[in-house]
């Protein structure tokens, strides 16, 4: 995507009138794929309250030629490309030698963070920290003795029953929360820690103090730097500039001082959604064949 050759506009919303529940659009184009695709998302806060599902999505494929070829549910491989997108920025931006994770939130984007983290750090230490102390101690149960066999349980998974606590020295902190207010504060985290910011995805809701946002000692990267200046509360509100785009670091490693703060901004891009269902179709066609 850095590269340009991906065609793909920032994402559309609509806001429903006298609620926060939003319908949103993403569209990309991978002409290299020979694919383009759009995932469409209603997002409905409100639906919490309700026990249903506060994301749901769509996401629909085409060749080039215009023809559909696949339509999927969004769930799974929202879940699975966001935790992945941070995980590579992780591996980019922080120590190599992290052992303390701590997760802001216990939803859907917390447990797939953790299992795409575990994935490149040997952590000691997991920590979750929720609003609801209840589904923090759901999620560490679920790490701790998972549904299938074939999945390795989580060891030095707790509870924390504040941020503070959850992020005392913590070498990479993830904000996976719904909160339209900040959660996570300079003096949460410590020098050389990195954070992956993922919660909060429009301009009236953030999860970062602008302390932490506006720190001399902090390096921000983002997904896309068109979408972030639009759409992530925590930039536009706070008025901190981006240094990085994700896909320039991956390409051109930066270097940092072993004291300075790296947060990664991660809104999420179409193109990921368009190339990682193409994916899962073409290896789902293989396995059918």
């Amino acid at each position: 995507y850095s590269k340009r050759n991906i065609v793909q506009p920032v994402r559309q919303q609509l806001t429903i009138p006298n609620t926060s529940d939003r319908f949103i659009s993403m569209p990309a184009c991978v002409p290299a794929s020979d694919v383009m695709g759009i995932k469409v998302v209603c997002a409905i806060p409100s639906n919490k309250e309700k026990g249903l599902p506060t994301h749901l999505g769509t996401i629909q494929l085409y060749h080039l030629t215009g023809d559909l070829f696949c339509q999927m549910d969004a769930e799974e491989i929202t879940a699975k490309r966001t935790a992945i997108c941070s995980a590579l920025a992780t591996k980019a931006l922080a120590d190599p030698n992290s052992k303390i994770l701590a997760m802001i939130g216990a939803g859907v984007q917390a447990e797939s963070h953790i299992w795409a983290l575990r994935h490149l750090f040997n952590f000691s230490e997991i920590r979750v920290w929720n609003r609801t102390r209840a589904r923090a101690e759901e999620l560490v149960r679920r790490l701790e003795c998972p549904a299938s066999s074939t999945v390795e349980p989580l060891l030095g998974c707790s509870v924390s029953d504040t941020v503070e606590g959850a992020c005392h020295d913590a070498d990479v902190i993830c904000t996976v929360t719904s909160s339209s207010l900040p959660v996570l504060f300079r003096d949460n985290v410590k020098p050389g820690a990195h954070v992956n910011v993922v919660g909060a995805s429009s301009p009236t809701t953030r999860e970062i103090g602008d302390d932490l946002m506006l720190s001399d000692n902090l390096v921000i990267v983002a997904d896309c730097m068109s979408a972030v200046k639009l759409e992530s509360g925590d930039v536009i509100q706070s008025g901190a500039v981006p240094h990085h785009e994700l896909g320039h670091v991956l390409n051109t490693p930066i270097s940092r001082d072993p004291d300075q703060i790296t947060l990664f901004k991660n809104l999420g891009l179409a193109c990921q959604d368009v190339v990682t269902a193409d994916l899962v179709f073409k290896r789902y066609q293989a396995e059918s064949s």
